[in-house]
């Protein structure tokens, strides 16, 4: 090969590795792809592990949930596991219920504001003890009422438990209240035993609600 042909094949090969080493240059330069958007399931990590960290922004609430502004009630999603049932828990009133989807669902409304629930305070002394009876269906004891009694039934002691509840406006994560709801001190209607010797008083509804209502009560400007 003569020594011009030689000048003009290298001077080809470095012109294709700098024009391809600038297309991988520019492809590291270039904005990443968008972040796919938050699933439904995401709005269960809105809450933080304990009560004193932050909310998540980034949860499908982002997407879906309403301004906590205007007059109420104001829809509430409350986000509580019950230890004594692993279960989501928490009756709250029809007006305030809130769906987790981006149209209504079964009547509710987009979700305005979020309680996000965690036990306080697992005391050890026993305020009664609690009675059930297997269901083998759900896998759950259920408390004996009356005197009814059955072969099978369980004893198991009750212990006094507090919570306390974060509330966030579900859209933005920003905190709106903290507050103490004690434990009811009626048997839980349903616990999952597991061969515990002993279960938590469950929050109590009643007072749940009532720190719950200035908040999805109120008129917000």
């Amino acid at each position: 090969m003569r020594r011009s042909d030689r000048i003009a094949w290298w001077t080809f090969g470095i012109g294709i590795v700098v024009i391809f080493g600038g297309v991988g240059v520019f492809g590291m330069l270039a904005d990443p792809p968008p972040p796919e958007p938050p699933t439904p399931d995401s709005v269960d990590k809105f809450c933080p592990p304990e009560p004193v960290g932050k909310a998540r922004g980034d949860t499908y609430f982002k997407e879906i949930a309403e301004p906590y502004r205007g007059k109420g009630p104001h829809a509430v999603r409350l986000l509580f596991v019950d230890t004594n049932t692993g279960e989501d828990t928490g009756e709250l009133p029809a007006r305030w219920a809130a769906s987790d989807e981006a149209g209504d669902a079964d009547g509710k409304r987009r979700a305005q504001l979020v309680a996000c629930g965690y036990q306080n305070t697992a005391g050890t002394r026993e305020t009664r003890v609690c009675e059930y009876v297997p269901e083998s269906i759900a896998r759950l004891d259920w408390q004996l009422s009356g005197r009814t009694r059955h072969k099978d039934t369980t004893k198991i002691s009750l212990l006094k438990a507090s919570y306390v509840f974060e509330l966030y406006e579900a859209k933005t994560a920003k905190p709106l209240g903290r507050f103490t709801v004690p434990g009811d001190e009626a048997c839980p209607g349903r616990a999952k035993l597991d061969d515990r010797t002993f279960i938590g008083q469950a929050p109590d509804a009643a007072k749940l609600r009532k720190a719950l209502r200035p908040y999805a009560e109120r008129t917000v400007s």
